[in-house]
């Protein structure tokens, strides 16, 4: 009798820690399901795209400002009679020199982004394809232009140094738009900024849809750069 009742309580004790086993697995099962995501990359894109859309009415979205100089030289020769002296007695040259800072505004054109250039990654990363960083507006500050001008010897000072300041100033406006889109050619920062302005942006966004810790990341279609830069026909 001591003998059977021993057993018959292993048999009671190795059958309730069964029962409490299986529940706990059921209930570890029934956490980590609740864990997985309740959102599809579906979600992702359009909340993306749609936040993009919305913060950006006029399809740029401006992530950066660069500040820029250009420097000109314009210079402009007469000769006296060049049809009969073959440009032999030169009347001077007139020469500006304009030193022109400015401000220039770049970003994202979202003209043509699209709920297929936003990726969701296996490991929680939102991705963004862009065709890139781009130079939306140059203001020149020609408050702060500096401008020295030398009139050729024989040149009508006040007309001739006019004329060849404007072109000179024309010239500056130019090469500031030229020099911000080499610095965006020729530098990351531009894009480093570009991913932490759609990260603060859109980090909100990524938490509502239920991705706790959104990382995004922006990635530079090449071939859609290479198409912008081909020639026409």
């Amino acid at each position: 009798m001591p003998f059977l009742t021993r057993l018959t309580f292993r048999l009671v004790t190795a059958a309730a820690l069964l029962v409490i086993g299986a529940a706990a697995a059921v209930w570890f099962m029934r956490d980590e399901v609740s864990l997985l995501p309740r959102f599809t990359e579906s979600d992702v894109q359009v909340a993306v795209v749609t936040t993009l859309q919305r913060e950006s009415p006029a399809a740029f979205l401006v992530t950066g400002r660069l500040d820029i100089t250009a420097d000109i030289t314009q210079a402009n020769t007469r000769y006296l009679l060049p049809e009969y002296f073959d440009k032999s007695i030169s009347l001077g040259t007139t020469r500006s020199m304009v030193r022109l800072p400015g401000v220039a505004t770049y970003g994202v054109d979202l003209r043509g982004l699209s709920v297929e250039a936003v990726e969701w990654t296996a490991d929680s990363v939102v991705v963004i394809t862009i065709a890139g960083v781009t130079v939306e507006s140059v203001e020149p500050h020609l408050d702060d232009m500096m401008v020295q001008t030398e009139v050729g010897w024989a040149r009508m000072s006040a007309r001739s140094g006019r004329t060849v300041e404007r072109q000179a100033i024309i010239a500056a406006q130019n090469a500031l738009r030229a020099e911000a889109n080499a610095h965006l050619g020729r530098s990351a920062q531009p894009l480093l900024n570009t991913e932490a302005a759609l990260q603060a942006l859109l980090t909100p966004v990524l938490q509502a849809v239920g991705i706790t810790t959104p990382r995004v990341r922006v990635r530079i279609a090449p071939a859609l750069v290479e198409d912008e830069r081909a020639p026409g026909p």
